[in-house]
């Protein structure tokens, strides 16, 4: 029996791995993570790599490492300070030398010991434990078991594009699992959203097929620093949430709070740059239909336009990572969650039953709006390693 089992290893749940082998809160030995991908991280490293992504949205003290400050002392060991690798004023990292740092720390610690590839289909509780079933029949214990899972198996698509993809069209979610090589796409190209993920992607395929991308977005481009006000960071904005005690408000809180479908402002001046030089063309329009036949675009305006290829970089379901396995031990267990299907757990250690934690998205009743993001991961991470 381990001491502990993380399902999900990405940045949630590897923050929270590192920190305990690091705080000697644990040994290798006594924890087990189990994801479906073969090494840790590897979904953050694909969805990354896809969109070209230069730098992170974070700054640079939110990482995985248990030290604030510990990306800026590695930039200055392996020599990173002598390029730019740190953007703006929050000294945003770049994505390289971000990823070496999280390779570094995993190589380090030896968390591929503890790692175990597998798809998780039930949890049940026993006596003083937990049990983790998976696909392949296998059964796990843990005294502890932390639940954090990412949204990845939950790439939105709009209703048109689920009725178009049935046709064989050439559209993808750019979150999707085994996404085509993006060399070798049928252009014309569209990107349908507004988005971080879009632009980037929009701006890295424009160099592939010049003048042939399309970013197709039903709003105007809102441009934000971050993916939500730099006061929820803290007491500023969260005093205020941790006071309120209707979870329905909760989440109505967290939505607003939210940037959805925003860019930072090198990535607007970016794509405008691109759209003045005839590389990419920016289109708001709502989309309502796709013509397989003639591969176009039909917009609620009704005009029509070509794209051989679409790409939806839509976001994720509403719907609670999971949650299709969770379904039983919820019912089984009475473990409280509120209207939206989110888990109702202690403030103080993000327990959901005794011995049972959350983090990532399924914390956000009680982390707020940064719960998915890495300063969301350290911030789970600081109570659960205190609670145990």
């Amino acid at each position: 029996m381990k001491k502990m089992i993380i399902v999900g290893g990405g940045i949630q749940g590897c923050t929270l791995a590192i920190h305990l082998l690091k705080m000697k809160k644990l040994d290798n030995h006594e924890l087990l993570i189990i994801d479906k991908n073969n090494k840790p991280l590897n979904n953050w490293r694909e969805c990354t790599d896809l969109i070209s992504m230069p730098f992170l949205r974070s700054p640079s003290v939110h990482h995985l490492d248990v030290n604030p400050f510990s990306l800026e002392k590695f930039s200055k060991k392996e020599g990173y300070h002598k390029v730019s690798h740190f953007y703006g004023y929050y000294d945003r990292p770049s994505l390289e030398m971000f990823n070496e740092h999280c390779g570094t720390l995993i190589r380090d610690l030896d968390i591929e010991s503890c790692w175990k590839q597998a798809s998780v289909t039930g949890i049940e509780k026993k006596q003083g434990y937990w049990t983790v079933q998976t696909e392949e029949g296998e059964v796990m214990e843990a005294e502890n078991l932390v639940l954090a899972m990412g949204l990845r198996e939950h790439p939105f698509w709009p209703k048109w594009a689920e009725h178009a993809s049935l046709s064989d069209a050439q559209i993808h979610h750019i979150f999707q699992k085994e996404m085509p090589d993006l060399d070798s796409c049928s252009a014309p190209v569209s990107i349908i959203g507004g988005g971080i993920s879009a632009a980037h992607l929009a701006l890295s395929l424009a160099k592939k097929y010049e003048g042939k991308v399309s970013l197709i977005h039903r709003k105007d481009l809102e441009v934000h620093t971050f993916d939500s006000d730099p006061g929820w960071q803290g007491p500023m904005f969260m005093d205020k949430f941790n006071q309120i005690k209707d979870y329905s408000m909760r989440r109505k809180s967290i939505v607003k709070a939210r940037h959805k479908g925003s860019v930072t402002k090198e990535l607007y001046l970016g794509l405008k740059s691109a759209e003045k030089n005839g590389k990419i063309k920016l289109l708001k329009e709502e989309v309502q239909s796709y013509c397989t036949s003639c591969n176009e675009l039909i917009f609620q305006s009704g005009e029509r336009y070509e794209a051989k290829t679409v790409l939806l970089a839509t976001g994720f379901h509403s719907t609670p990572p999971g949650i299709h396995w969770l379904k039983n031990v919820i019912q089984h267990e009475n473990l409280k969650c509120a209207k939206c299907g989110y888990p109702i757990v202690s403030p103080e250690t993000l327990e959901w039953d005794q011995g049972l934690f959350v983090m990532g998205p399924l914390a956000e009743l009680e982390i707020g709006p940064v719960s998915r993001n890495i300063a969301g991961a350290r911030r789970a991470t600081e109570r659960i390693v205190r609670a145990i």
